[in-house]
């Protein structure tokens, strides 16, 4: 009697097992997915940002930025829709949290930015003064993004994925906050007009790298991975 009842736990706990893998297997495709759609929106928007800024002489393109996540959405919806829905599990609602939470704190800095730094052009009329007191939002987005996927890859017992996110974030966000950007068009012997407006198209240059190595790549090998 007690061997049957060892049995029966044993056969439950790999039971339980077998549940949890499968349900890590199922979020892996679907995350996949949506890293992938995602790092080609994010790119597609990191083209079209500077193109408007360039085209209009102004920065008022990076506003753009706040239909991202719509769009993203709207084109996960339409894709998943012909599409057979699996029940949420764990692991899939861990995900979700996951980047609804960096959504969350991603939009927030990026609002609370942009309206101390319009406040400060319009109150101070030293450039240098601007230069010195403004926020450069950048580094601290990518940060949160490979926070981000750097969690995902934790809860998908996926080691690669950590160390995408870790290393793309960091590398990016460091070469953002230091001017990297700038300093090559400078050593290029690129005009003071075109540095002095490197700010209205570098940082899309980084964040289509970063979806680049962050988002599309490490969503197409999810997708693919058996």
């Amino acid at each position: 009697m007690e061997e049957n009842i060892n049995m029966t736990a044993e056969r439950s706990l790999e039971i339980i097992t077998e549940q949890i893998a499968q349900s890590r297997r199922a979020a892996s495709k679907r995350t996949g997915q949506s890293l992938y759609i995602s790092g080609l929106c994010t790119m597609g928007m990191a083209v079209v940002v500077p193109i408007v800024n360039l085209l209009l002489k102004t920065t008022l393109g990076h506003l753009l930025w706040f239909a991202l996540p719509f769009i993203i959405l709207f084109a996960l919806r339409t894709i998943d829709k012909d599409q057979e829905h699996a029940p949420v599990n764990f692991v899939g609602n861990l995900v979700g949290k996951t980047w609804v939470t960096f959504g969350i704190f991603g939009l927030g800095f990026f609002t609370l930015s942009i309206v101390w730094n319009s406040i400060l052009s319009h109150s101070v009329s030293d450039p240098m003064a601007f230069v010195a007191h403004r926020v450069n939002f950048s580094p601290i987005i990518f940060l949160l993004m490979g926070m981000a996927v750097a969690m995902t890859g934790h809860i998908l017992k996926s080691k690669w994925l950590v160390w995408f996110g870790i290393i793309a974030s960091m590398v990016i966000a460091i070469g953002s906050y230091a001017g990297v950007g700038e300093m090559i068009l400078a050593r290029c012997g690129a005009p003071l007009q075109m540095v002095a407006w490197s700010n209205s198209f570098l940082p899309c240059v980084s964040v289509f790298v970063f979806a680049l190595f962050g988002l599309l790549l490490p969503g197409w090998m999810l997708k693919k991975q058996k």
